[in-house]
């Protein structure tokens, strides 16, 4: 994040302390992408992401005020969301909705051809979203964070409240991981960072 974006960003936090609602919902808009993705990446439901993000929103207006150093927003909103999320998954404690379903319904089309391509497509992106969801928590979170929006490595680092080097290493073994799992190769074991 940029040192300007950053000010800006500690700006908005101090006008929503001072309950400014429009300044809380651009901190919001701003940081939902992200946001979203570290929630779906604790949870495996897409189904039950938008309940834990109502219940952050709800948590963030009632607690921005205990915010000491408003330059650490995000990391401040990332333990609070992890926290949130956690707690719902404990909540539910159920296993995540196995994908094959949702991902699987087609529609008939006309042109047998198109039908097939459908299906490969749709077949790969339900192995490949099997694949994240059985990632460690800390590779998904990261590869999450990375495609979740427009988030440098800096910007995960940031809010994992890890070294970026950690960051680079965790997305580079996360893609490897669903690599492998989507392909059906093994890789011999590498040193877990």
């Amino acid at each position: 994040m940029t040192t300007e974006r950053k000010q800006n960003e500690s700006a908005l936090v101090c006008a929503a302390q001072r309950s400014d609602k429009e300044a809380l919902q651009r901190l919001l808009t701003r940081n939902w992408p992200w946001l979203k993705g570290l929630v779906y990446s604790i949870l495996g439901d897409a189904d039950q992401v938008d309940d834990v993000l109502q219940d952050i929103c709800i948590r963030v207006i009632a607690k921005i005020d205990s915010l000491r150093e408003p330059e650490r927003f995000r990391p401040w909103l990332a333990v609070l969301a992890k926290r949130q999320a956690l707690r719902h998954r404990q909540r539910n404690a159920r296993r995540p909705i196995p994908l094959n379903d949702e991902i699987a319904e087609l529609q008939c089309d006309e042109k047998t051809q198109q039908l097939f391509e459908k299906i490969e497509q749709k077949e790969q992106c339900r192995r490949i979203l099997q694949a994240v969801r059985t990632l460690p928590e800390k590779y998904r979170q990261v590869f999450m964070l990375a495609y979740a929006g427009d988030l440098t490595y800096a910007n995960i680092a940031e809010i994992l409240d890890i070294p970026i080097t950690t960051v680079q290493i965790r997305l580079v073994r996360a893609r490897r991981m669903i690599y492998d799992r989507v392909s059906g190769k093994k890789r011999s074991k590498v040193r877990e960072k």
